[in-house]
């Protein structure tokens, strides 16, 4: 755990000599990863937690589930916000940690600085007052490597953890999603009993049978004892993330399965939402898409107050989807997931709007600006000029608005927007200006003139004109 770019998922990735950071979008985790190595014929789990703001879920899930935390810190930066906000996830969970001290190998590098500013968060490390263990490492050199791995596993030792691969099953799913080809798969790890393939499974509302066990390189495993991940294949529907596995549904619960089917294997806890605005306020209405519960949970937990949610669900966006956007006004944000071309071809006729991402942050920031432009619908344009409407006349049967100009300028063909007290009415273009009998190109403040519109527009006195244009940028 630790705050983003310092260098957790190098860091394992150094450990198990893979790349995986170089496949995350943006250098970025986006989702919780479990994966299984061995260091001197001992097994080692590692869960890996996304160090963005948007995953505090994640991160805390993630301490729930392990033995012992590996808090990362920069040996430049030093402490930082998420490094604070990881270290109350941990003490809230009550595990164990220990720290690694990254990029040692950086010129700036200053571990004594690092641990007494963990000093100043209350962490007391070796040789600062504490018994926390704190370890200096590059995952670029691989340097203190081998410590950190000697550490864990002593630490290990000291709990005396136990393994119970015949105690009945008992694992956390640290993640799921609905793949393309395969259907829903979950991520687990284990903390008592074993699961088999064959073996049946229950999780949350949703059930299903071990069809196929997976590791992270996709490798088929025949099973998965105490304190191993492995990816399962075999829910009818995308179990929630955070649920339980059991081998058997507690007594008294019922299952979706059983009176429930829906398209796309998701399950129905993950689709309609339900949640509702004031209907007096203005709210930004979206259908959510993810490509794993995880994620959708990060985001849904990240989106403002003025947003109502119509749907999430884990998958491609479909038809269906755009059905819904379209009956209820919603927007259609997908993350990392594709548009089928039916549905991207339906979206076009219906003028529904899907936008993409690949970057948590990035789609939360959209959802931002989506959401000033609904409070302020001029918020993207450039004002060029005001007027307020003091009388109204017709010539030659066009309805012509007298105007005096309070601000900046109007000119023949700029556009303008009719506001009458706090509400914007309709828009319009300047057809022509006039001034007694000129036809002017342009009114400036301060001064008064005749507006006719190219089309009909219904002003009345004391309505106020505001000419505008789009910035280039925005189209």
């Amino acid at each position: 755990m630790g705050h983003i770019d310092h260098g957790k998922t190098t860091l394992l990735d150094a450990i198990r000599e893979t790349n995986q950071a170089a496949r995350e979008s943006g250098g970025i985790t986006q989702h919780i990863g479990a994966y299984k190595v061995t260091h001197q014929g001992r097994p080692l789990t590692f869960i890996d937690t996304p160090g963005h703001a948007a995953f505090a879920a994640m991160r805390s899930r993630g301490t729930k589930v392990t033995d012992l935390v590996i808090l990362v810190v920069d040996a430049v930066e030093g402490v930082k916000p998420q490094t604070k906000e990881s270290l109350d996830h941990i003490k809230a969970a009550g595990v164990p940690f220990l720290v690694a001290i990254n990029k040692i190998d950086l010129p700036d590098a200053a571990p004594d600085k690092v641990k007494s500013q963990l000093a100043e968060a209350e962490v007391l490390v070796e040789g600062y007052g504490g018994k926390v263990v704190a370890v200096p490492v590059s995952a670029k050199t691989k340097k203190g490597l081998d410590q950190l791995l000697e550490m864990t596993l002593l630490s290990a030792d000291f709990l005396d953890l136990p393994s119970k691969p015949e105690a009945d099953l008992a694992a956390a799913i640290i993640e799921s999603e609905l793949d393309r080809r395969k259907g829903p798969l979950a991520t687990v790890i284990v903390k008592a009993g074993t699961i088999k393939v064959g073996g049946d499974l229950v999780a949350g509302p949703t059930s299903g049978r071990a069809r196929a066990i997976f590791d992270e390189n996709g490798q088929n495993l025949a099973q998965i004892l105490p304190g191993e991940p492995g990816q399962i294949l075999g829910f009818r529907h995308v179990p929630p993330v955070g649920a339980t596995v059991t081998s058997h549904a507690p007594e008294g619960q019922a299952l979706e399965e059983s009176s429930v089917r829906l398209r796309g294997g998701v399950a129905p806890a993950a689709h309609l939402e339900g949640e509702t605005s004031n209907e007096n306020e203005k709210s930004l209405k979206l259908i959510l898409k993810a490509d794993a519960s995880g994620t959708l949970e990060a985001i849904k937990q990240n989106l403002e107050d003025s947003v109502t949610l119509v749907s999430s669900a884990v998958g491609d966006v479909s038809e269906a989807d755009v059905l819904l956007a379209q009956s209820t006004g919603a927007q259609i944000l997908a993350f990392r997931v594709k548009t089928s071309s039916s549905a991207a071809k339906l979206a076009e006729i219906e003028g529904i709007t899907v936008t993409s991402h690949q970057l948590i942050h990035e789609l939360l920031d959209d959802v931002s600006q989506k959401v000033l432009k609904l409070m302020e619908p001029t918020i993207d344009e450039d004002i060029l000029g005001e007027a307020k409407i003091i009388a109204e006349f017709t010539v030659g049967g066009q309805k012509i608005a007298g105007c005096e100009v309070t601000a900046g300028k109007l000119t023949v063909g700029d556009k303008v927007h009719l506001v009458r007290g706090q509400d914007q009415l309709l828009d319009a273009k300047i057809k022509s200006l006039h001034q007694g009998k000129d036809t002017v190109d342009k009114v400036k403040k301060g001064e008064q003139g005749g507006v006719a519109f190219t089309t009909e527009l219904d002003f009345k006195v004391k309505d106020k004109l505001i000419a505008f244009k789009k910035p280039i940028t925005s189209l």
